[in-house]
């Protein structure tokens, strides 16, 4: 984790260098939440990303958690980088929170 003050993890508990999204009910990829088929910043990624969390895969493969705000648009991107968060979600408590608070602030 790398910007614990952000607002994505209000309420997790969650500090910088902590890890989160471990524990996983996907049963052929490990990695948890950053399993497979990662997806990352890349130069022509908007200046304004803001790198969340990455995971802690082997040889820098470790999914890039992001937000970005489109200027003057209202609008806003939340990535998790990865496809394999979501098995995540129902047995982690920090992925399940900071999923519960981007979906409350992006539908309110």
């Amino acid at each position: 984790m790398q910007a614990a003050d952000h607002w994505v993890f209000a309420g997790t508990g969650l500090q910088n260098g902590d890890r989160f999204g471990e524990r996983t009910l996907h049963e052929r990829v490990p990695g948890g939440a950053s399993g497979h088929e990662t997806d990352k910043r890349m130069p022509s990624s908007p200046a304004q990303t803001v790198l969340l969390a990455k995971g802690a895969n082997p040889d820098d493969g470790g999914a890039e958690m992001v937000y970005f705000e489109l200027p003057g648009a209202g609008g806003a991107v939340f990535s998790t980088g990865s496809i394999t968060y979501i098995a995540a979600l129902l047995i982690d408590p920090a992925v399940a929170a900071i999923t519960n608070t981007v979906l409350d602030r992006f539908t309110s």
